[in-house]
């Protein structure tokens, strides 16, 4: 719930509340995906089960890539390293921020259609997952 210092910040107090929350990590939440999704299948792996999994994967990739992508911005050296300097060159904060949006959607479409298989054919009685 949002407080009155919260309300007085630009971000609304999201950052604070991320940061009592903790990271993004992928053991609590991509991890609880693929247990989630191994729940459809019995004694063979289903093809729900497997299409579930291949947007895990997809979202694991592009978590990796923005992790990355943010830890090159983040370094403080924007010269080249490896050896005699000819590593890779910080990219410059636009195309970053770019490159950054087209993965948060791509990443969110993941989870859009991970939801959607997921809810496919479930019981009336269970709750759905809700999309992005």
């Amino acid at each position: 719930k949002k407080s009155k210092q919260d309300l007085s910040k630009s971000d609304g107090g999201a950052a604070d509340r991320a940061a009592l929350a903790g990271g993004f990590s992928d053991a609590r939440v991509l991890v609880a995906c693929d247990l989630y999704a191994a729940t459809f299948s019995d004694n063979s792996i289903s093809q729900k089960t497997k299409r579930m999994k291949e947007q895990v994967e997809i979202m694991r990739n592009v978590t990796s890539s923005i992790r990355a992508l943010a830890l090159a911005q983040s370094s403080s050296s924007s010269d080249g390293g490896g050896l005699f300097g000819g590593g890779s060159k910080k990219i410059p904060k636009a195309e970053a921020a770019q490159k950054i949006r087209a993965l948060y959607v791509q990443g969110g479409n993941a989870w859009n259609q991970y939801v959607f298989v997921a809810n496919d054919d479930l019981p009336i009685f269970l709750n759905r997952l809700p999309y992005l």
